[in-house]
């Protein structure tokens, strides 16, 4: 089982980078950021994550997601760098390229692409994007990430991108290409992860709806001649121990969020192993750092050493 964590949406760019070097040296696997250009003034009811839809953005500070993992990485030695998720068809897709093979030649080759279509249709409309064509805007845009990333020339025709005998440089240094994780919980964000990516990354669902997805992703992954050993299943969401007393528990509701003592984060980690899902990726509903690196802290003291026991 791998671990990630997701930065604290913060412009303290000490304890961003104070975070990302503890979240290095105590052994995680990956550090995350989200993707937003701008939020909407108004509440908004197209949320995906709550039950009634609603989403009040508030001024959270979304630095510009690729730039803050640039800087981040530089911070740190070893562990891997992601998004989560680049929304894709709020750029362009030769742009996007170029930005990740930047960061994964910077982090020599630490990065991950995590994608997703977006949600947020005011943002769509600010940008001057379709909305109700993010999912083949996306599904176009994968296409050419990946032969941007390898050694042939540039040939692309679709429905909305039309590219001829380009060459696209630098490469990245993770071969054949960066690794993309496919972002969203539907069988539509599977079909895509079998078709372009790397790992399916759901994000703020439980255990057991991922688990009721897993026989899905290997009929379309048989269906489509991969090995379903090929993809590997990452779920996303919110933490926090009740046991350290360091933050109200009520402050983290949010759907699958893991809020429990030290033994029930444990249980349903192992739990989450038994159901085949390989890394968790955890994101804390508070900007306080000491608080942050204190939960890091105990996750790699008191829940890591009891899963690579069970090992």
């Amino acid at each position: 089982m791998l671990f990630g964590f997701a930065l604290p949406n913060s412009l303290d760019v000490d304890g961003l980078c104070r975070f990302a070097r503890a979240a290095d040296e105590l052994g995680f696997d990956s550090l995350w950021a989200g993707d937003h250009i701008v939020l909407p003034e108004a509440p908004t009811n197209q949320y995906p994550y709550t039950t009634d839809g609603s989403f009040r953005p508030g001024n959270t500070p979304f630095l510009e997601v690729v730039t803050l993992l640039s800087y981040v990485a530089a911070h740190t030695k070893r562990i891997r760098i992601g998004t989560t998720v680049l929304i894709v068809p709020y750029r362009h897709p030769l742009l996007q390229a170029k930005m990740m093979a930047t960061l994964d030649v910077l982090t020599g080759g630490r990065a991950i692409c995590g994608v997703g279509v977006g949600w947020l249709e005011k943002e769509f409309d600010a940008l001057g994007v379709s909305y109700a064509d993010r999912g083949a805007l996306t599904d176009e845009s994968l296409q050419i990430f990946k032969t941007a990333w390898s050694d042939e020339p540039l040939t692309f025709k679709g429905q909305f991108f039309n590219i001829d005998g380009v060459l696209a440089y630098p490469k990245p240094v993770q071969k054949p290409c960066i690794p993309i994780w496919v972002g969203g919980h539907s069988k539509r964000a599977i079909q895509r992860t079998v078709a372009y990516g790397d790992a399916w990354h759901p994000t703020r669902q439980t255990p057991e709806y991922v688990e009721g997805l897993l026989p899905y992703l290997r009929e379309r992954t048989e269906a489509l001649g991969r090995d379903f050993s090929e993809i590997a299943i990452s779920l996303k969401r919110s933490l926090h121990f009740t046991d350290l007393g360091i933050l109200d528990a009520s402050t983290v509701q949010s759907n699958g969020a893991v809020v429990g003592t030290t033994q029930a984060v444990i249980e349903d980690v192992l739990r989450c192993w038994d159901m085949g899902i390989h890394q968790l990726t955890y994101d804390f509903r508070t900007a306080d750092f000491d608080h942050c690196v204190r939960m890091l802290e105990h996750f790699a003291e008191a829940v890591v050493p009891k899963v690579e026991s069970r090992a």
